[in-house]
């Protein structure tokens, strides 16, 4: 019997993670972080106060506290003690290997609450993965860590109990110890009857579609595919996802399921119309982008625009220290890149206006002034990081204009900004919302519906069993009538804590 339990990420697109149990061995595949949403606040949620750290800084009203909640997890905590405690059905202790499709703390972000409860089992990813997850989950624990303490000193003052982080940096050093290395396309068995095979997905950099070969005692091998998240075709630096060549079931993500993305053309066309009016209107721009993936496709872009001399060259700062930590790693895997951004390298892909802002200090003087320029600044859907604090400082101007390039999770600040809010709270503190709001389209890592459906269209000839995850209930439904549509095939769509049998 082949069954798969589902851990999140199902009506909703943070959360991943699959429990799968096989004749011989039982894995996990991905173990991300709930963002926003209905429940992984805590019921000891306490608004933070303060400015940037070096590292990032929590306090959007709404933030996913993920790292709040009282005393240490016990398995099966409670929905409100905060979702991101919550382990079951996973059980660390009886895990044979754990598969990360990429980096994204929404899929990675909870490995390190595992190791804290006796995971021992190795970490299967691509090499760039490896390098970007450890980055990204070291900061999230000491972002944990920091928070905590500070909220503690005034827990104590008032008598409360105290707070502790979801997870620690020795978590995290536990689960980078474990990592292992497999490049794509190489076939490794990684627990007993069971097979790996990784193919480029094109979300960001080392980026996974999974495809898992499972023996079963007299029959042929089970083989189930996970889509991961996948890029749209044509994107720049990255190379076009590929579709594994047969499944018998199929996880597939359907983030924009219900939406089609513009021509990368188009796309280019908006941004550089938008720069053009606030360059016009002498609008200071604040950009919140994803550290990893959406703040090198920004700067690509913008490089190409200077270049081209599509755009006057402005001044740019990028003010995100995991966003600059994780460019580095960009630049170091050019192995990864497609053709276009390899002839470049990585010189051709930063504009030469780019300046990277080290400290807090550095950080604060940003708004000391209101000089014209552009801030790049994580964290993307506007949970934590430095951009809060460039928010708090601009929102409630009418010369600013605030970007969001990309998809802002319900519950989100970044999805308050969206949907017109007139005031939000960051740090306890209302801000009026008095900036233009500008969503951008085209820009994010995610496929469109037409391109998750020609990703599939390979498979769907063999009549697979589909499964629809990542995706918020309309996109998933959209989905699969068009699966239904042109494939003939009946997609199911799983809720949070179900399990399948697939082989049945």
């Amino acid at each position: 019997m082949i069954k798969l339990g589902f851990c999140g990420a199902v009506g909703e697109v943070t959360g991943s993670g699959y429990w799968l149990e096989t004749p011989r061995a039982n894995l996990l595949i991905d173990f991300g972080l709930f963002q926003g949403g209905r429940d992984d606040e805590s019921s000891a949620s306490l608004a933070m106060h303060g400015e940037p750290s070096e590292t990032g800084i929590s306090g959007a009203k709404g933030a996913s506290d993920w790292w709040r909640g009282g005393p240490k997890l016990q398995l099966g905590a409670t929905h409100s003690e905060g979702r991101n405690r919550v382990i079951a059905p996973v059980q660390p202790r009886a895990l044979a290997a754990t598969v990360l499709t990429h980096a994204h703390l929404d899929h990675s972000g909870r490995l390190p609450l595992l190791a804290a409860h006796g995971a021992r089992a190795p970490v299967f990813a691509t090499p760039a993965t490896i390098d970007l997850a450890e980055i990204l989950m070291l900061d999230s624990a000491r972002i944990a860590e920091e928070d905590t303490t500070r909220a503690n000193r005034r827990l104590r003052r008032a008598g409360r109990r105290e707070l502790t982080p979801l997870y620690t940096v020795e978590d995290v050093t536990r689960v980078v110890r474990r990592f292992a290395p497999l490049p794509y396309d190489e076939v490794r068995q990684i627990a007993p009857g069971v097979t790996l095979r990784f193919f480029e997905a094109g979300h960001i950099l080392g980026s996974a579609s999974i495809e898992l070969r499972i023996e079963r005692e007299g029959d042929k091998p089970f083989v189930l595919v996970f889509s991961g998240d996948l890029g749209g075709r044509d994107a720049p630096i990255l190379r076009d996802p590929e579709t594994p060549p047969h499944a018998d079931a199929v996880v597939l993500e359907s983030t924009y399921g219900d939406r089609r993305r513009p021509a990368r053309a188009d796309a280019q066309a908006a941004l550089q119309a938008l720069i053009r009016r606030a360059i016009a209107e002498q609008r200071r721009m604040i950009v919140p982008a994803f550290a990893v993936g959406r703040t090198q496709l920004l700067l690509y872009e913008l490089a190409h625009a200077f270049r081209e001399g599509i755009l006057t060259p402005f001044p740019i700062y990028l003010d995100s220290p995991m966003a600059t930590r994780a460019s580095a790693i960009y630049a170091r895997h050019a192995e990864l890149y497609d053709r276009e951004a390899r002839a470049l390298g990585w010189h051709g892909q930063v504009p030469d206006t780019l300046r990277i802002v080290g400290s807090a200090a550095e950080s604060r003087e940003l708004n000391d002034n209101q000089d014209f320029c552009m801030i790049l600044s994580a964290s993307g859907m506007c949970e934590g990081g430095r951009v809060l604090h460039h928010l708090r400082h601009n929102l409630w101007r009418e010369n600013v204009m605030v970007i969001l390039p990309g998809y802002m999770a319900p519950g989100t600040l970044g999805r308050q900004l969206v949907e017109g809010a007139r005031e939000v709270e960051i740090f306890g503190e209302p801000i009026a919302v008095r900036a233009e709001i500008v969503p951008l389209e085209g820009f994010s890592a995610h496929a469109d519906q037409q391109e998750l459906l020609d990703w599939l269209a390979p498979l769907a000839a063999q009549q697979p069993r589909v499964i629809l995850t990542h995706g918020e209930d309309p996109a998933r439904e959209a989905l699969a009538a068009c699966i239904q549509e042109r494939f003939g095939l009946a997609p199911e769509r799983p809720q949070s804590g179900e399990s399948l049998i697939l082989d049945a």
